[in-house]
């Protein structure tokens, strides 16, 4: 009979409320366990899950948890927009190493937002910190800005329109609007019919926005909230643990602003999957797992 692999939830208090998280492995296993953080900013955890489920397959201890203001954790709906930021995510993810006693040795797979996160704390160097993954990331969003831009430029025309007449005119409920945001998504979001667990985390998205409208804005392509200046590329220097950059050929978040990255971090590696978008995992599942846990078998972690 196969070992139960371990399996639980539970919930860490702190000072702005409760954030929920998932262990999926043994912690005290001799595999570093790996952190994945989830993106949006404000998408809940389930649409990562399928990463999740993939790297426990390796026999890998894996954590996954909703960041404050979303899914399991405590909302705080009305709370102003300033009050979402970077350094608020940073001090979370700092206080659930802690509570799960593994600061001095994980790594982070993250994904989007949560690669930014990843960046964003690795860039200081935590002692802990034995390993990077970076999934469908950048380091910079003045920089990656003129990619989403001739990214639009290539869509259909009466899509094309719709975006640059809603963008303009900040309003983005138009039938119009919304059908070329449908469009983009089906071109460089997931490419394949979403799971159950990526529509869940969408449609969780939708009915609570509040941390994706403060900080990233209305849609994708119209990043007009906090992060819009986001910028620590200049800091990726500062990395000197094993990374790899890992996105899809046809990403929002493009091959060439990944090329960029990986010239900047001290022996990273970068994977574009051929066939996938911003969901690469859930497009490409065996590459996606192949491409990381040979990755992290040849590092060692």
């Amino acid at each position: 009979m196969a070992e139960q692999v371990p399996d639980y939830t539970g919930t860490m208090k702190w000072e702005h409320g409760s954030t929920w998280y998932r262990v999926v492995g043994d912690l005290k296993s001799k595999l570093t366990p790996a952190v994945v953080i989830h993106g949006g900013p404000g998408a809940p955890h389930n649409y990562v899950l399928g990463i999740v489920h993939l790297i426990a397959m390796t026999g890998r201890p894996v954590i996954v948890y909703d960041q404050i203001g979303c899914g399991q954790s405590t909302h705080l709906s009305d709370k102003p927009s300033d009050f979402w930021s970077v350094e608020l995510f940073k001090a979370e993810l700092n206080l659930l190493l802690q509570e799960l006693k593994i600061s001095k040795e994980y790594i982070l797979v993250g994904q989007s937002w949560g690669g930014i996160l990843s960046f964003a704390h690795a860039v200081e160097k935590p002692k802990g910190l034995k390993g990077l993954v970076i999934a469908n990331s950048l380091a910079s969003v003045p920089k990656w800005l003129p990619e989403i831009e001739r990214l639009v430029s290539e869509l259909p025309a009466v899509h094309r329109k719709a975006v640059h007449k809603g963008i303009k005119e900040g309003v983005y409920t138009a039938p119009e609007f919304q059908a070329a945001n449908d469009y983009f998504t089906t071109q460089h979001l997931v490419r394949v019919p979403m799971t159950s667990d990526v529509s869940e985390g969408f449609g969780q998205l939708a009915v609570n926005p509040t941390v994706y409208e403060a900080m990233w804005g209305p849609v994708e392509f119209a990043p007009i909230g906090s992060l819009r200046t986001w910028d620590v590329e200049a800091q990726l220097k500062n990395i000197k643990v094993p990374t790899l950059l890992i996105n899809g050929k046809f990403d929002e978040v493009t091959p060439k602003t990944q090329k960029r990255l990986v010239k900047k971090i001290k022996g990273a590696e970068w994977v574009c999957l051929p066939y996938s978008s911003h969901l690469s995992w859930v497009e490409e599942p065996a590459a996606w797992i192949n491409a990381v846990s040979e990755f992290l078998k040849r590092k060692k972690l």
